[in-house]
């Protein structure tokens, strides 16, 4: 073998080694993150009440471990609307009644009440409120006007009063007056919110399968490229 030859067999060699390694460790990236978001999706949020200010922060977009959290915040409400043709688990769909509540350094976010049956009445005393965090909704369930929410999403009120307002919002399971009353009324359940992670979890995989297809593709080249190039000489030679 002269040493053209050799130095275009190590050329390819380290080429193919390459091009294998390439594909191969972006195929173990997808597989990683596949197994990380199928974890994602096993894990159960704390129920140890925490400070809403602990875990998210009003004016950004929530943050994903605050998602499903039971959150305390103190304050009133400010603002009172109703969100129609809201499904409620168990019970099919309902309109809520949801207020706009007021905590420090005039911040505010959106809580669920209960249901809208008159069973709540609007005040605006201070209150402590107890209740699962969770992120905007992004489809409609009804029509918006001043004092109704389509969704229960911040950003049909924004401007309201120039508060600076938390993503998302609260379905409360307790309030709890001064005198350490608990305030009345017929609420709705809090269940977790299950995140649907099975479309990203095989979205991973199939990069995976195609990364790795990808490498196979590399190695295989060098055999393929040798195959035709002998088919190309014996067509030449017959076709002389």
């Amino acid at each position: 073998m002269n040493k053209s030859k050799f130095r275009r067999v190590i050329s390819i060699f380290l080429a193919v080694l390459l091009g294998t390694g390439v594909f191969f460790e972006l195929g173990l990236w997808q597989w990683h993150r596949a197994q990380a978001t199928a974890l994602q999706g096993k894990v159960v949020p704390s129920a140890v009440p925490i400070a809403l200010t602990s875990v998210d922060v009003a004016g950004k977009n929530i943050y994903t471990a605050a998602v499903n959290r039971i959150v305390t915040l103190q304050g009133h409400y400010v603002e009172n609307y109703v969100a129609p043709t809201q499904s409620v688990s168990g019970q099919g769909y309902k309109d809520l009644s949801v207020g706009l509540f007021l905590i420090s350094n005039n911040r505010a976010i959106l809580v669920v009440r209960g249901l809208n049956d008159g069973s709540f009445t609007f005040n605006d005393q201070t209150l402590s409120v107890v209740g699962r965090l969770y992120p905007r909704q992004q489809e409609d369930h009804g029509f918006n006007s001043a004092k109704s929410l389509g969704r229960l999403d911040p950003a049909l009120i924004a401007g309201t009063g120039g508060y600076s307002l938390f993503d998302g919002y609260v379905v409360a399971t307790t309030e709890v007056d001064q005198s350490g009353q608990l305030v009345s009324g017929t609420r709705v359940p809090a269940p977790v919110l299950q995140q649907s992670i099975s479309g990203f979890y095989w979205q991973h995989i199939s990069y995976v399968v195609i990364w790795w297809f990808m490498a196979l593709l590399v190695m295989a080249a060098p055999f393929i490229s040798r195959r035709s190039a002998k088919h190309h000489e014996i067509a030449d030679k017959v076709g002389a």
